[in-house]
């Protein structure tokens, strides 16, 4: 059995699109999403549509830390700062293009979620399990990876956020950060996807990168008006902050 694990889509249908193609292609059918599918990008509606496909089988999803900002900026919340207003812009875009059920569904999702997957104990969450914005990843010291998962009593914790993939093992746990489907930060722009290959009772690990047409996406970011098109295209482009 193989399951394809997603993360930090970040509203970009086109490398989602291109994805779920590639995932379809290798036959696998099975999917586990680790959050932030919509905010920032330009085609929120379009990606949560994907992710519906009746072909795929969803045996996993929970939020990522800008799907929060749904429930943490409202229209009466007044930014302050320069990084307040810029959450502001992306949180109204989103508002703007998607319906009120859509919203409420993300809203509604788990912060966390464990699993048993052919009798390998999974837990999925979107940072650390200490930390929706914490990170798992070649730039944390073994120290602080302890801290992170301590307590944790599943074999296998899958992650994202950090937009950048790593697979490790520490204190006999198995550690999968996924890296990002619509927005690498790793320098490298290909999508990052990670498959969960189960074999014989063991479990392999994956990391899946694969082109697809960055200005695609720019292109429809610009048509659509979405905020701050400059720092997106740079992103996008570059694969870094």
């Amino acid at each position: 059995m193989k399951v394809a694990v997603l993360s930090d889509i970040h509203g970009n249908g086109v490398a989602l699109k291109y994805a779920v193609n590639d995932l379809k292609g290798l036959g696998i059918k099975k999917i586990i999403i680790l959050g932030d599918v919509i905010m920032k990008g330009p085609m929120p509606m379009q990606s949560l549509k994907m992710l519906k496909d009746k072909d795929l089988e969803i045996i996993a999803w929970i939020k990522g830390n800008t799907d929060l900002w749904l429930e943490e900026i409202t229209d009466l919340w007044r930014p302050s700062t320069k990084r307040e207003k810029e959450l502001y812009l992306y949180y109204e875009y989103a508002k703007n293009n998607l319906k009120e059920e859509q919203i409420l569904f993300l809203k509604e999702l788990p912060l966390e979620c464990s699993i048993n997957l052919n009798g390998i104990s999974v837990l999925c969450v979107h940072g650390t399990p200490k930390s929706i914005v914490g990170a798992i990843d070649s730039s944390v010291s073994e120290e602080e990876i302890k801290k992170a998962i301590k307590g944790v009593g599943e074999k296998v914790i899958l992650s994202g956020h950090s937009h950048t993939s790593f697979i490790g093992e520490v204190n006999n746990k198995i550690i999968f950060n996924v890296g990002s489907i619509g927005n690498s930060i790793d320098g490298d722009n290909r999508i990052s996807y990670g498959i969960l290959d189960f074999v014989n009772g063991k479990i392999n690990l994956v990391n899946r990168r694969i082109s697809y047409p960055f200005n695609d996406i720019i292109n429809i970011a610009i048509d659509n008006k979405f905020p701050l098109i400059n720092e997106y295209k740079r992103v996008i482009l570059k694969a870094s902050m």
